[in-house]
């Protein structure tokens, strides 16, 4: 007689065929055969709760034995699967450190990139105020020496043309000296000459 077995939801299920002078129920079982029902923790922790009935025949002890392999690969499984979320907890927790890392040297370049920017900008600023500075300094000069030389050259015109005028009246002066001279001579001259007729 086929034997199935499942394991549904971590539970195992043998069907045990009616026995000659054995009738018993278990877990709801109907009156042609007895269905037994395992939670596989539970057997894999408490293997005593497996019923051992008298003289059970092969198809029982066949169910049995691969109930006991459902067991062991239950525990297999359940080992890899217990190994495959530890590596996948330890990937995890890997990546979130690389990521943690990552992030943390993304922030301290970026602060170093800010605290260049920053200086740069503020080395620029300094550099725009001095040139200001020593440009409005140098056109403050500029103006000055434009106003020197202005009231160099005003001045020195003025001189020039009290010069020129002082000049031109010691020139008439002088003019006006010989002219009284010549005359004065001419008149010498004229009276010389009467004398001498």
């Amino acid at each position: 007689m086929h034997v199935p077995n499942s394991v549904v939801r971590r539970r195992a299920c043998c069907y045990v065929p009616p026995q000659r002078g054995i009738r018993r129920w278990y877990d709801g079982a109907p009156d042609c055969g007895v269905r037994l029902l395992y939670d596989c923790g539970t057997i894999l922790n408490k293997p005593s709760l497996i019923p051992s009935l008298p003289e059970q025949p092969d198809s029982l002890a066949l169910a049995l034995a691969e109930v006991r392999d459902l067991q062991r690969t239950v525990v297999v499984l359940r080992g890899e699967l217990e190994s495959a979320h530890q590596e996948r907890q330890r990937q995890l927790q890997d990546a979130l450190a690389g990521a943690h890392n990552e992030t943390q040297q993304i922030k301290a370049t970026v602060a170093t990139l800010r605290d260049a920017l920053e200086l740069a900008r503020a080395d620029k600023d300094a550099a725009v105020k001095a040139s200001d500075a020593a440009s409005h300094a140098e056109i403050v000069q500029l103006r000055a020496a434009v106003a020197a030389l202005r009231e160099q050259l005003e001045r020195q015109a003025l001189e020039q043309s009290d010069a020129l005028q002082h000049a031109a009246t010691e020139h008439r002066n002088e003019v006006t000296q010989l002219h009284d001279i010549i005359r004065a001579l001419r008149t010498e001259l004229e009276a010389r000459h009467a004398a001498t007729r």
